[in-house]
């Protein structure tokens, strides 16, 4: 990923935690456009990158939108053979759907990602899966 974009997605969700940190609701809406602008010019193009359609789905409040945009993501990072973010989004995806209580595609997911931490050097991201792994089983 070429660091303009990587550092505008990064400026774009500190505006959104900020704006969300003082219950701004007004910037916090304005500044999930801008990722939904970005999302949208950089889709099917060479900045397009699944770091861009993962922070869009964490922000995203309704659930079943917020799954369709994870599905998108986790497309971008099979096409670009980017374990560390399937490994990330399907992680994200499982939480969603333990959230949603939907305990079996919870599962799936997290065996997904489960599967995936071990081709990943992410030492971090390979203990939160698997705490959320077994903390599931």
């Amino acid at each position: 990923m070429k660091a303009p974009l990587f550092d505008e997605i990064l400026t774009i969700c500190q505006d959104i935690a900020n704006a969300s940190s003082v219950d701004n609701d007004e910037a916090r809406l304005q500044a999930c456009k801008k990722l939904q602008v970005l999302c949208a010019t950089n889709q099917n193009t060479p900045n397009d990158h699944p770091l861009q359609w993962e922070a869009l789905a964490d922000f995203t409040e309704d659930g079943d939108q917020a799954m369709d945009i994870y599905q998108i993501a986790l497309v971008t990072a099979e096409k670009m053979a980017l374990n560390t973010f399937k490994a990330s989004i399907t992680l994200a995806m499982a939480q969603r759907y333990h959230e949603f209580e939907e305990i079996e595609k919870a599962q799936q997911y997290a065996a997904q990602a489960n599967e995936l931490a071990g081709t990943i050097d992410d030492e971090e991201l390979q203990k939160e899966i698997n705490d959320f792994f077994t903390s599931i089983q």
